[in-house]
């Protein structure tokens, strides 16, 4: 019995040291936590007006070898005194690889005071290079192909607020490919699709969004939809004619304590002579995580994706997300073949204020596909 009672003691005294000890490294980790983020956002006293963020943007893949790269960010209100204007981004991402590929993208979304307009926008330069496997849903690994192009790409979406978090306005597209490179006796180059010796592209159309989310950075609760056309037509500088129809809808619930599952519905849909990177894709940072831009590519595109979202400890939190989707000639065939998506990723608060996150994502797909993600906010 006093064996027992001893041996009870000493554990019961190591226990009390081993919590003490983290107890002090927690406080030691929350301190330094505080001072960096006192550093980017400012206290209550006295708080910034514009946050600043640089993100390293890292790489591997055989084509490419080591990709380098930064992420800028400025985050800021039109209405600086205003927690109702929502905050508005400025980013400009340059990446260049081992192998002498580089792009530099500028891009923005900009709520004017008391969010009456929404600008969205970017503008891109690429010299690069990538993997193209053809068209459709059941395409094999063998028909992969690299590659090298340069491309311009702007893009904008002016809205207005007309009613109750509803926003109405237009958008412009622009695109061009050139400089097409591909291998000797290339199947690419013979297979006649749109867009593979290059093409220019100008499409401009009516877009309308239904936005009464509580925090467009990391939604808790509401909703997300837009709805966005685009006519391309060679009387005004597109290679070819056709239309586009995109939509984005999302759904934010709160669960217990701090959970949330977020919920969205993509889809890209286009009718008449599509260059082939204007087509519905599957795989990016945001939607079909996993999948390599352009695995499956064709007229149409659907993708559904759930996400939980579940803090961990103070500024650490933790998502699982998966989905399905696919590409078709028609609508009616997305429904063979869907493609699986799902993963896991890693949360770190970056701007608490503005409840900014850095997000790490690994997602895999069909037949052991797989995608590694480093970049500021939510997927979705």
């Amino acid at each position: 019995m006093a064996v027992i009672r001893k041996s009870s003691l000493i554990l019961f005294f190591v226990l009390l040291t081993a919590l003490n000890a983290f107890s002090q490294k927690k406080n030691f980790v929350i301190r330094t936590m505080d001072w960096g983020y006192k550093i980017v956002q400012g206290d209550s006293a006295n708080p910034k007006k514009k946050y600043y963020f640089i993100v390293p943007i890292v790489s591997y893949k055989p084509e490419t070898r080591w990709m380098l790269g930064l992420s800028f960010a400025n985050y800021f209100r039109a209405k600086k005194d205003d927690p109702l204007t929502r905050p508005s981004v400025l980013r400009v991402n340059f990446t260049y690889t081992q192998n002498n590929q580089w792009s530099v993208r500028p891009q923005f979304e900009i709520f004017t005071a008391d969010n009456k307009y929404n600008l969205r926008g970017l503008f891109q330069y690429t010299k690069f290079l990538e993997n193209y496997w053809g068209i459709g849903n059941k395409v094999s690994e063998s028909n992969k192909e690299l590659y090298t192009f340069n491309q311009y790409k702007a893009n904008a979406k002016l809205t207005r607020l007309v009613g109750k978090g509803i926003y109405a306005g237009v958008q412009f597209n622009y695109e061009k490919l050139y400089n097409i490179g591909t291998i000797a006796n290339s199947a690419m180059k013979a297979s006649g699709v749109n867009g593979v010796n290059g093409y220019e592209s100008l499409g401009a159309g009516p877009m309308i969004s239904f936005d009464n989310r509580d925090h467009i950075y990391f939604p808790r609760k509401g909703h997300f939809i837009d709805v966005s056309s685009a006519i391309y037509n060679k009387a005004y500088g597109s290679s070819s004619n056709f239309t586009n129809i995109t939509v984005d809808a999302r759904k934010y619930i709160s669960l217990w304590k701090e959970n949330i599952l977020a919920l969205q519905l993509y889809g890209n849909f286009n009718e008449g002579v599509v260059p082939f990177r204007l087509m519905g894709t599957i795989g990016s940072d945001s939607y079909m995580r996993g999948y390599y831009f352009g695995r499956y590519r064709d007229h149409h595109m659907l993708a559904a994706q759930a996400e939980f979202r579940k803090q961990i400890w103070g500024p650490v939190s933790m998502v699982l997300f998966g989905g399905a989707g696919n590409v078709a000639n028609t609508i009616t065939g997305l429904s063979n073949a869907v493609k699986p998506s799902y993963g896991i990723g890693v949360r770190f608060l970056a701007i608490p204020r503005e409840k900014i996150n850095m997000r790490f994502d690994y997602g895999r797909g069909l037949n052991g596909i797989e995608g590694i993600y480093l970049t500021l906010n939510e997927a979705f």
